[in-house]
C-alpha cells in the first residue's frame, strides 16, 4: 500500500470512529430527553398509553448501549437489566417499594445497587419461610440502610435486630496490618441517623468497637441472619469468629465487599476463616461484591 492509500485508509477509519461517537452521543441525548418526557407524562397518561411510551423508550438504541454485549466491552458503570418477574409481574414483594425509600435515605448512591437489595430481601424471606430460628444482626451499620431491611422483616416475624457499629467511623485500632494503608472513613453518621432510617421497634443499637461491645445478652443469642459490612480485617475476623458459632443451622451469613477488591482486609479475613469450616461462599454480582453462605446442619 502506498503512502497516499495508507493516509486515505487512516482518514476513513478516523471518520468512521468519529461518526460512531457522534451516533452514540446523539442516542444518549435522545434517550435522556425521552426518558424525561416519559417520566413527566407518566403523571397524566393512561396506563395503556404509558406502557406504550415505555416500550418506545426501551426500544431506543441508547438502551442497547447499556446492555450486553456492548456494555461489557466498555468502562460504563451503569447497565440496563430486567427486574425479577416475581416482583414486577407477580407482585410477590410489595414491601420493596417502601424499603427502597429506606435503602437510599441519606445514601443516594445505593439507588444503583438494586441487585443487592433484592438479594438481601429475597434471602431473608427464604430464611423466614424455612423457619430458621434466631434473631438478626448487623456489624457495620453506617446510616442504617441495610439495617432497615433487616428490621422490617424482624418486626414482621417477632425477631430482634442487633446493630453493632462505632457510629463514628473506623476505629483507629482497626487500621493496622492489611488495612494500614486505609484512612478513617464512614464517620458521617450517628446512632440517631441510623435510627431515623431503621427505626426503634425491636432494634437494639450497640455503639462502640466490636467485639468489645459484646455482652451477655448478645453472646447467649442464636442468630438466623447476620450481615457483616465492616470493611476492615480486624472487625471482619472478629465478626466471623463471634457470629458463625451462634448462627442457627440453615442460617444466612451475608458478607459485603468480599469480591469488590477495594477492601482487601475483608477478603483476607473471610478466606482465612472459611478454610476452617465446611461451608462455601456464593458470590453475587452487585456493586461491591457481596458473598453469602448458609450454615449446614
Amino acid at each position: 500500500m502506498d503512502s497516499s492509500s495508507a493516509e486515505g485508509h487512516g482518514s476513513a477509519a478516523a471518520s468512521v470512529k468519529a461518526n460512531s461517537r457522534e451516533r452514540v452521543s446523539r442516542a444518549l441525548r435522545e434517550g435522556e430527553r425521552l426518558s424525561e418526557l416519559v417520566r413527566v407524562a407518566g403523571r397524566s397518561l393512561s396506563a395503556n398509553a404509558l406502557r406504550f411510551a415505555r416500550r418506545v423508550e426501551t426500544s431506543l438504541g441508547v438502551w442497547r448501549l447499556l446492555a450486553p454485549p456492548l456494555v461489557l466491552h466498555s468502562r460504563r458503570r451503569m447497565y440496563v437489566a430486567y427486574r425479577p418477574d416475581c416482583d414486577v409481574v407477580h407482585h410477590l414483594h410489595p414491601e420493596l417499594a417502601v424499603l427502597a425509600e429506606s435503602w437510599v435515605k441519606h445514601t443516594p448512591k445505593n439507588s444503583g445497587d438494586l441487585p443487592r437489595l433484592y438479594a438481601l430481601a429475597f434471602n431473608i424471606k427464604q430464611i423466614i419461610a424455612e423457619g430458621v430460628p434466631g434473631d438478626f444482626a448487623e456489624l457495620g451499620v453506617f446510616r442504617g440502610n441495610s439495617a432497615a431491611v433487616l428490621a422490617h422483616y424482624a418486626r414482621q416475624h417477632g425477631r430482634s435486630v442487633f446493630l453493632f457499629d462505632t457510629f463514628e467511623g473506623f476505629a483507629a485500632k482497626d487500621l493496622s496490618r492489611t488495612d494500614a494503608n486505609k484512612v478513617r472513613d464512614f464517620a458521617a453518621t450517628s446512632v440517631d441517623m441510623a435510627r431515623e432510617v431503621a427505626g426503634d421497634s425491636q432494634v437494639v443499637y450497640v455503639k462502640g468497637r466490636f467485639p468489645e461491645t459484646v455482652n451477655a445478652d448478645t453472646e447467649r443469642r442464636q442468630y438466623a441472619v447476620v450481615h457483616l459490612d465492616c470493611d476492615l480485617y480486624e472487625p471482619m475476623i472478629a465478626g466471623l469468629r463471634f457470629f458463625f458459632p451462634r448462627l442457627s443451622p440453615g442460617g444466612l451469613l451475608v458478607i459485603h465487599d468480599y469480591g469488590g477488591a477495594h477492601w482487601d482486609g475483608v477478603k483476607r479475613a473471610v478466606d482465612e476463616f472459611t478454610t476452617g469450616i465446611n461451608e462455601r461462599l456464593v458470590q453475587l454480582p452487585d456493586k461491591a461484591g457481596t458473598a453469602m453462605l448458609r450454615k449446614s446442619a
